[in-house]
């Protein structure tokens, strides 16, 4: 039976205890809470303008039970032309005029809202900003390129974004910038987009530069070299080409010495993952020994003892693009103690002939071809057509005696 029930006689007796009733019911229910007004006498607006930007902040509004901001300017029209949802913000016109302002903020915890109402006569024109003599310079290396925007300073009004859409995979990229240089590192050869957008938000104008890359894969590059003679090296560079015909690669050979690279320890300059040589090495034009581009093949004899770097460089000259690999050579007095004097009187027959790397010359096959006998002494081997000349060679004979001997033409 129901405690409103009109027959019970208490209750048609009690009205205001009827009423205490209901809205205790009513309260344990969930469907009366009694809430505080909130002081918004604390809530403001600051703002300041220069020219066409206004910046704007609402203040006293820190706690956490103010939930929403809600800003919204019209033209003497009724017509929008900003909103944001933020406690600070700049607002810039497009033109000179009267514009007008609602801010509603609302406060969560006691379920209540208030307006502020501003009033704008904006009488500064927009500046616009000058974006033709804005150039983007690029650096790349391998994968690795570098953006810097020239002839625009840097200022806190320019806000830029730099975006890289992969066509592999779909995907977009925002790259991260400091005052407009921008560096990014290809994670694999492809096709890709590089968009950088410029706003002035002083000035309320951007401006969009987009280039489309293609990433080479240099991670395929090699370098074969080989000393031989002692004295002399053999490079050759594979080629990463598609079409042998391609007229866009260019190769090129460098090899530089000088004071520096012989005070290098030995054991660093023998550990070749030591790759820190060729960043503090300078590569001054001065110490440049040799510069040729003739092709992917070199052959270089160096002229005195010492220590040297090779540069080699993939370069392809219509996507402005390159990569380079190093090799460092150590060249020892090849003729120190050698014999240009062909003697051999008393040192007996030749039992073997070496090269500087130690492979074996075979020195009866020289012999037969030419008619020589194989127990035949130096004279007559150095007389030889087929003997190695202009090199050095280790001469051992059958008294177990060994010379080096230099065999000119």
């Amino acid at each position: 039976m129901s405690i409103f029930d009109s027959k019970q006689p208490y209750m048609k007796s009690h009205p205001i205890k009827i009423l205490v009733l209901w809205l205790a019911a009513m309260w344990n229910f969930g469907a009366i809470k009694l809430t505080a007004q909130t002081n918004w006498s604390k809530v403001g607006i600051s703002q300041s303008n220069a020219c066409n930007l206004y910046s704007f902040e609402i203040t006293g509004v820190t706690d956490s039970c103010f939930n929403a901001i809600d800003v919204e300017f019209v033209d003497r029209w009724a017509d929008p032309v900003y909103r944001t949802f933020n406690k600070k913000f700049n607002a810039i016109f497009k033109d000179t005029g009267t514009y007008y302002g609602t801010i509603q903020i609302k406060n969560k915890c006691n379920k209540d809202d208030t307006f502020i109402y501003i009033t704008l006569k904006v009488s500064c024109k927009p500046e616009k900003c000058d974006w033709f003599s804005a150039t983007l310079k690029q650096y790349n290396q391998n994968r690795f390129y570098q953006w810097q925007l020239w002839n625009v300073f840097p200022d806190s009004c320019l806000n830029y974004q730099y975006r890289f859409y992969d066509f592999q995979t779909g995907k977009t990229d925002t790259a991260t910038h400091y005052n407009g240089l921008c560096n990014y590192n290809f994670k694999t050869a492809g096709k890709y987009r590089m968009t950088l957008n410029i706003v002035n938000s002083c000035k309320n104008c951007d401006t969009v530069f987009t280039k489309e890359i293609i990433i080479l894969p240099f991670y395929t590059a090699r370098l074969q070299t080989q000393v031989f003679q002692c004295d002399s090296i053999s490079g050759f560079m594979n080629s990463l080409a598609a079409d042998p015909k391609d007229s866009c690669w260019k190769y090129q050979y460098r090899i530089y010495s000088d004071a520096f690279l012989d005070t290098i320890s030995d054991a660093r300059w023998n550990d070749t993952n030591n790759t820190d040589i060729y960043q503090k090495y300078a590569f001054n034009e001065s110490s440049l020994m040799l510069a040729t581009s003739n092709g992917r093949l070199l052959r270089y004899r160096f002229p005195k003892m010492g220590r040297y770097i090779l540069y080699a460089q993939w370069n392809q000259v219509c996507f402005s693009q390159d990569t380079l690999i190093y090799r460092r050579f150590e060249i020892p007095d090849c003729y120190a103690h050698t014999k240009e004097i062909y003697q051999s009187a008393g040192l007996g027959k030749i039992i073997g002939l070496y090269n500087t790397i130690g492979q074996t010359i075979p020195l009866d096959l020289m012999a037969e071809e030419n008619g020589i006998a194989t127990n035949t002494t130096l004279e007559n081997l150095l007389s030889c057509a087929k003997f190695p000349k202009n090199q050095l060679v280790f001469v051992k004979f059958a008294n177990g005696t060994t010379i080096k001997v230099y065999v000119r033409e």
